[in-house]
């Protein structure tokens, strides 16, 4: 019997579907809470473009490609080649010398050393974190153009002093940098706090959060065309980020 070359890629396509709906399983076992926030499109979305993400550092081995996903979910989809962890990139980048299952193991015993100090136990520093700077943003903080790097990297080092001290000044002036661009020339803000705005979220979400396919609410509310101004949209994306930390603050209460 002929296989002909359709046949082959209709079984490729096939068990490639097949992967992505372990994969998006594996995910509402992992973290059940933010994928009862996505659809039923949404998910296996998010996990295709993981698998794809992960393929392009030569993972392709069903435990490497999991774990892919898996940092993902915890430290933003844009992980790889995020500021605020250095030591992923450097890892990924060993292929020549470290199969794909020992870079991915590095990179666990990292990641776990990383959350050890940074989250604690059951999250706890995280979520403190979380919790003051939802306090801090609700009670008016004022940001101002002049010193506002200082004032975030204040910030950042006030609300997360373990993170700060982690990741460190120069690479979270690396985020700092990347997102005032993107804010400035992408989206068009114009205001202190929209600004920082933009720096916060990555901080607490990750570089690439306004295109992770994990949170699809913040693209949609970059995206959206019915503000009056950037600015405005800019409000709306902090209430909506206000709103989500409230939720994950409450499902780790009620989860204890």
């Amino acid at each position: 019997m002929i296989i002909r070359e359709a046949q082959i890629k209709e079984l490729e396509e096939a068990a490639l579907g097949s992967f992505v709906i372990e994969l998006a399983e594996h995910c509402k076992e992992f973290s059940p809470d933010l994928c009862k926030t996505l659809d039923q499109d949404q998910l296996p979305r998010a996990v295709t473009q993981g698998v794809d993400r992960a393929d392009i550092y030569g993972l392709n081995l069903r435990g490497p490609v999991r774990f892919y996903i898996d940092l993902m979910i915890v430290f933003g989809s844009g992980f790889d080649n995020d500021p605020q962890y250095p030591w992923i990139a450097e890892e990924l980048a060993k292929d020549e010398e470290m199969d794909q299952l020992e870079r991915t193991e590095a990179i666990h015993t990292k990641s776990q050393d990383y959350l050890e100090y940074v989250d604690g136990p059951d999250n706890v520093h995280t979520l403190k974190a979380l919790e003051e700077l939802s306090v801090r943003m609700r009670s008016g903080i004022k940001f101002q153009h002049q010193n506002l790097d200082r004032h975030v990297l204040q910030l950042f080092s006030e609300v997360h002093p373990r993170k700060y001290e982690r990741t460190g000044e120069a690479a979270l002036r690396g985020l700092l940098d990347e997102e005032r661009t993107r804010g400035q020339e992408e989206y068009r803000f114009e205001e202190a706090r929209s600004i920082a705005l933009m720096s916060i979220m990555g901080f607490a979400f990750g570089h690439h959060f306004h295109s992770d396919p994990f949170l699809p609410w913040i693209s949609r509310t970059l995206d959206s065309k019915d503000f009056e101004t950037p600015d405005k949209k800019a409000e709306d994306l902090e209430r909506r980020a206000l709103i989500w930390l409230d939720a994950v603050l409450k499902n780790a209460k009620e989860g204890k």
